[in-house]
């Protein structure tokens, strides 16, 4: 891959955290979580240029959008993850743009349709709950094979409707794959959010509660065949035999990892829109001039799959 990589920085923001309710701060906000670390935020810059949905995120938009800041694991945040993470968020007035990075030299999936359990494999997500109230809020993800799910979520495990059956109309995904890893680029239209209660853009200011998550689960498909395997076992085994396979289960799930932009309650899952992230919206341009000048240092022309080669993602 020839095309120049655009360098992230680390974006912060100032100010309030928006929580369904109202709005707290980000101290306050910390304070409800115990041990958590504080819920994050972000600021999403508009795009500069026009983006190609092809996965190699060489557009100026991307250099000067700010990485998120770490993934962490939703269970021992405070245990760096064995499969780093990062994004970057970028807007305009027809889409919203995610790109993640994500380190694993070996990435898997066996799913090839659309709206297949994709959760249960290895993915990356994003939940968007414009309006904070954590309910009828969209679910995408995307596999290293770029197959997608889309899902309106009503509300946090009530288990009501058929969440797939809604579709984000006009969405783009594009995946690459390189030595050491794998990009994932998405553009969701705002148009397609109306059951989230979204008909245009958002205004520079406006806050989104989001969530950015990945799934990895090392073993690839042999390990996933065994616990498949498993699962249907356990469904007509005695006492005796569920609680070995039980423990059998729970072995070869150790090492999966949850990972998360804005760390979840681990009991809760990803589900959990109370801890979604806090993205603010700005004009293109709206960074400071050093986080501009910083940005631009894409022009070196490093490409991706030498950062991914030297392990540095």
């Amino acid at each position: 891959m020839s095309k120049p990589m655009s360098v992230w920085l680390v974006g912060v923001v100032a100010g309030a955290c928006v929580l369904a309710g109202g709005v707290v701060s980000g101290q306050e906000a910390a304070g409800r979580t115990g041990d958590l670390p504080p819920i994050a935020s972000y600021v999403a810059q508009g795009t500069v240029d026009t983006i190609r949905i092809d996965g190699v995120l060489d557009e100026v938009s991307w250099a000067l959008a700010p990485r998120v800041g770490p993934f962490r694991l939703i269970r021992g945040p405070q245990r760096p993850p064995a499969f780093p993470t990062e994004a970057a968020v970028t807007w305009d007035a027809t889409n919203l743009y995610v790109a993640f990075a994500c380190t694993d030299a070996e990435p898997w999936a066996r799913h090839t349709a659309r709206d297949e359990r994709l959760w249960q494999e290895e993915v990356v997500e994003i939940f968007l709950d414009p309006d904070g109230d954590g309910r009828q809020y969209a679910e995408i993800e995307v596999s290293p094979t770029n197959v997608v799910v889309d899902l309106m979520i009503p509300a946090p495990r009530t288990g009501g409707g058929d969440t797939r059956r809604w579709n984000a109309a006009g969405m783009q995904t594009a995946v690459t794959r390189h030595a050491a890893g794998w990009i994932a680029e998405v553009a969701i239209p705002w148009a397609s959010l109306a059951e989230s209660g979204v008909t245009s853009a958002p205004k520079p200011g406006d806050q989104w509660r989001v969530g950015l998550y990945r799934i990895k689960r090392p073993g690839g498909v042999a390990k996933a065949a065994r616990i498949d395997a498993l699962v249907q076992e356990r469904g007509a085994a005695a006492a005796g035999r569920k609680a070995e396979i039980d423990a059998e289960l729970e072995a070869l799930r150790a090492d999966d990892e949850y990972a998360a932009w804005s760390v979840t309650h681990g009991a809760l899952g990803f589900h959990d829109p109370e801890r979604f992230g806090v993205v603010t919206f700005v004009a293109a341009g709206a960074l400071g001039p050093d986080q501009r000048f910083l940005a631009m240092e894409w022009i070196a022309g490093e490409t991706l799959a030498e950062r991914f080669t030297r392990q540095e993602l």
